[in-house]
This record gives structure tokens, sequence and C-alpha cells, in this order.
């Protein structure tokens, strides 16, 4: 496949009608389900990691590799490479071939009843003294 497609894309074609897309979705899923980091690197007991010629890497390899990066150093090219998600592609496979149940009580919140009680107080209610007041002269 030439475009990169998102996973809501491939859903969506996953459940279209249309079975030559569906197809190739499906066998995209798969080639990045099955890729491997050992499909495009190799490494010896030292550490020396080389990356096979881009002619030698197999279909599922080169659909696997998300991006490549190389960085020419001091010391050499620092290579870094990224695959795709497997998992997201193998569980949007799995939930297609329907090996996945999927729960829709799961993306409900729960609801939860919750009732709190604290220990009981009791008040004792006093009458409020009057206070005295001191005799004031008053003019006559």
């Amino acid at each position: 496949m030439a475009k990169t497609l998102s996973l809501r894309e491939a859903k969506e074609i996953l459940k279209s009608p249309n079975d030559v897309k569906r197809q190739a979705v499906e066998q995209e899923l798969a080639a990045i389900g099955s890729s491997e980091l050992t499909d495009v690197l190799q490494w010896d007991s030292n550490g020396h990691t080389t990356m096979l010629a881009s002619d030698e890497l197999s279909e599922k390899a080169k659909r696997g590799i998300k991006k490549m990066k190389v960085t020419p150093t001091q010391y050499g090219n620092q290579l870094e490479i990224e695959m795709y998600d497997k998992i997201a592609a193998l569980r949007l496979l799995a939930k297609h071939y329907g090996m996945l149940n999927v729960d829709t009580a799961q993306n409900r919140p729960s609801v939860l009843g919750i009732n709190i009680s604290g220990p009981e107080t009791v008040y004792d209610i006093k009458e409020k003294q009057p206070e005295k007041t001191k005799d004031k002269k008053t003019k006559d």
C-alpha cells in the first residue's frame, strides 16, 4: 500500500464491502504484526550492528518500518529505526476476525453508591446566662 492509513481509516476499510481494499489492509496489518527488527538489522556478539541493504529486505520487513533516520557522527553513522506498533495491528486484526470479545460495558462509566457516616456527635445546648450590666446613672 502506498498511502499510510490511520487506525481509524483501517477500521473503516475492514468493515467496508470492498473486498480488494479489505484484503489489502488485512495483508498490511499481517505484515506489520509479523515483522521483526531482525528482518532489518543484524548484530554480532561484540555489538556491531549492520543494516541489510534495501534490496535485501523482504516486503514484510519494508512494511514494518515506520521511520528510518541515519545521522552521521564522528564515530560513524548513527542509525535509528522505528517499527510500526505490532500490538495495535494484531489487536485490530483479532477484532476484525472476531477473536476478541468486545465488551461494550467496559466503555461505560461505573456507577458507585457511596455512603459515608462519621462518628455520632452529641451537642449539649446550654442556655445563655444574661450578662450582668453595671447600673448606669441616669440624669433626672
